[in-house]
């Protein structure tokens, strides 16, 4: 009787460690596809408050499509920077999604430009270069992204995720 006491608590203890995985699992994925209410204009002007955008410009409808390959229009919206001079690599990018399934094909884009950044700058822009592999950063937040390369990184993501 003793055996089947000791089994009965650790069948309970099983069942209970698997539905609390469950709900974890639950929780932590019902949190990376949360909807943001937050204007397109409130989260851009937090983000671009918070690091310095002088090495960069505004960029066009026209601009996304020529870095990222992707139509403006098929998102709710798009804010842009991007570097002044082609001998910079500081960029800012948000992208507010009209439903989650754009997600991949933003980060996509966005590894894709990284990666032909990271072409052009390998052996002669080593400031450049370092600035794209050790202070770059894609951050998606359910229906945002941010894709931020400066030095102030961080900063840019820490207000990205504080608007929203």
């Amino acid at each position: 009787m003793k055996n089947l006491t000791t089994k009965n608590i650790i069948y309970a203890v099983v069942r209970w460690a698997i539905f609390l995985a469950f709900a974890v699992l639950l929780v932590v994925f019902a949190s990376q596809n949360k909807i943001s209410k937050t204007p397109m204009k409130q989260v851009n002007a937090a983000v671009s408050q918070s690091i310095d955008l002088k090495k960069m410009q505004k960029g066009s409808a026209g601009t996304f499509k020529r870095l990222y390959g992707l139509d403006s229009a098929q998102f709710e919206s798009v804010a842009l920077y991007w570097p002044v001079s082609n001998m910079d690599a500081e960029e800012l990018l948000i992208v507010q999604l009209k439903d989650f399934s754009q997600q991949q094909a933003v980060k996509e884009a966005i590894e894709a430009r990284l990666a032909t950044q990271k072409k052009s700058f390998d052996g002669y822009g080593v400031e450049q270069y370092a600035l794209l592999t050790e202070s770059s950063i894609t951050d998606v937040q359910g229906n945002y992204i941010l894709f931020v390369v400066h030095q102030d990184a961080a900063k840019a993501d820490a207000a990205f995720r504080d608007a929203l």
